[in-house]
């Protein structure tokens, strides 16, 4: 991306972080609420996607254009071809996980997502994309008690 586009998606990222905790802060107090409370949640996402938008600020102030560095059109093309391979993944994801269950669908994706930036197969990727997708679903599915898809296990299995 060029410093100016870097430094509009910045800018937008940190106005749009801005109105959703905003908006978020608008969520009327339940008495019934828990800790977190239905503003939690937004609220988190409102000021991760503001810190990631002073990032890609800072990173534009520090780094130079990349017309200046010679990035050519055709490097640009590449670069969105292998955005639009990772956005596959996650739609393939989506697809899967309902017929596989949350625990393998991630665990997949994980992999998926490793051999698409280049790991290599091994016991080394089956350990992190198994012990990724434990943490993710004893994160979303025990602490937060999240109900994750079950996919076809629940039907052989039980």
């Amino acid at each position: 991306m060029s410093r100016t586009r870097d430094i509009a998606c910045g800018v937008l990222g940190l106005a749009l972080a801005s109105a959703y905790y905003a908006a978020a802060d608008a969520i009327p107090k339940s008495l019934l609420a828990d800790e977190v409370g239905a503003d939690g949640v937004p609220k988190a996402l409102a000021l991760s996607l503001s810190l990631l938008s002073a990032l890609l600020l800072l990173r534009a102030v520090r780094v130079r254009n990349a017309a200046d560095d010679g990035e050519t059109q055709q490097a640009s093309a590449l670069q969105h071809l292998r955005a639009l391979g990772l956005v596959a993944l996650g739609f393939a994801y989506i697809w899967a996980t309902p017929h596989l269950g949350y625990l393998l669908g991630i665990a997949l994706l994980i992999s998926a997502t490793a051999l698409y930036y280049g790991s290599r197969p091994g016991l080394s990727l089956v350990l992190s994309a198994s012990g990724g997708a434990v943490f993710l679903w004893a994160m979303f599915a025990k602490m937060l008690d999240v109900q994750m898809p079950a996919g076809i296990w629940a039907h052989l299995l039980g």
